[in-house]
């Protein structure tokens, strides 16, 4: 069982988790993913990483409302436990310095986008961040963009 720290909303379908999770937070890299299930005998799904913290033992995930499963977890608060999750999977973003990087993330893709603008940042570079949604309030991760970007473009289809 992997204990949740912290559940927000950042919009109204879209909810940010905090989950206990050391051994996945301590080998983690920008761009790889969980795959976790709810409940013991529940539907397997994979979700990016969104951040992590070795010291405290957690990682992060976005989820987006879409269908039973990610309907059932949007509901678990702080304190609520989620069955498993394996990780991390995936091929890492690859990281170096290569002078400016722009990063561009929409929805529940600004995850992949902010882990990857935060290893990018801390190799050297100089980071410019575009951020889409259908809407304004579905531009999600604008503050912590603007945390650890030198440039931060909100945009929305409205």
């Amino acid at each position: 069982m992997h204990r949740i720290f912290e559940a927000r909303f950042l919009a109204p379908t879209i909810k940010y988790f905090r989950i206990e999770a050391p051994k996945v937070a301590a080998k983690r890299k920008a761009g790889q993913f969980v795959i976790l299930r709810v409940t013991p005998d529940g539907e397997r799904i994979p979700l990016t990483i969104a951040d992590a913290d070795v010291t405290e033992g957690w990682i992060a995930i976005i989820v987006q409302s879409l269908g039973k499963t990610t309907r059932m977890l949007n509901s678990l608060e702080a304190g609520d436990s989620i069955s498993d999750l394996v990780g991390p999977l995936g091929k890492p973003s690859h990281i170096q310095k290569v002078g400016t990087v722009v990063v561009i993330g929409g929805g529940v893709g600004t995850a992949i986008a902010y882990s990857t603008a935060v290893a990018m940042k801390r190799a050297g570079n100089h980071v410019c961040a575009i951020l889409g949604g259908r809407t304004k309030e579905l531009v999600i991760l604008e503050k912590e963009m603007r945390a650890v970007c030198d440039e931060v473009y909100p945009t929305t289809g409205d």
